[in-house]
């Protein structure tokens, strides 16, 4: 009997080891810091691709982004995940409208038991249109609700 359990437990440590979390399909939430706001992010299927949307506003004015992002899990951990990406924004610079480009790092943290995501982010922005600025002190934390349609 002690040998079925042995092999019964080296089978599920083994095949543990291989499976993979799939990261959730939707998230929207708030983002506070720099530029404060409303934020979602929608996982591409089958994929650690996610698009990001965020309406946010900062002392520049309201904008429009939206980011394409690719996220790793550096330690093999189903909870964390870092990101790299970059889009595009509009809305309001100075009271001009603008047009530019936008990236995105960050960390992410996805809570086991709750449906939430605690990210940490940056994101620089350059306006290409109207005005001609760089900023690139856009720190932010975003608390997202996690859920699948």
């Amino acid at each position: 009997m002690k040998k079925l359990q042995t092999v019964l437990l080296l089978v599920i440590i083994s095949l543990s080891s291989n499976l993979k979390g799939q990261a959730y399909e939707h998230s929207l939430g708030v983002r506070a810091g720099y530029s404060s706001g409303i934020t979602y992010k929608g996982f591409l299927r089958h994929r650690m691709a996610a698009i990001e949307g965020d309406l946010l506003y900062n002392r520049h004015g309201l904008n429009l982004t939206a980011l394409f992002e690719y996220h790793l899990e550096p330690f093999r951990d189903q909870r964390l995940m870092t990101y790299l990406g970059g889009g595009a924004f509009g809305g309001n610079w100075e009271g001009e409208f603008s047009l530019g480009l936008a990236g995105s790092a960050g960390i992410e943290f996805m809570v086991r038991d709750l449906p939430l995501n605690f990210s940490l982010d940056w994101k620089p922005m350059i306006n290409l249109y109207r005005l001609f600025e760089v900023d690139l002190l856009d720190f932010g934390l975003s608390i997202r609700y996690r859920f699948s349609l």
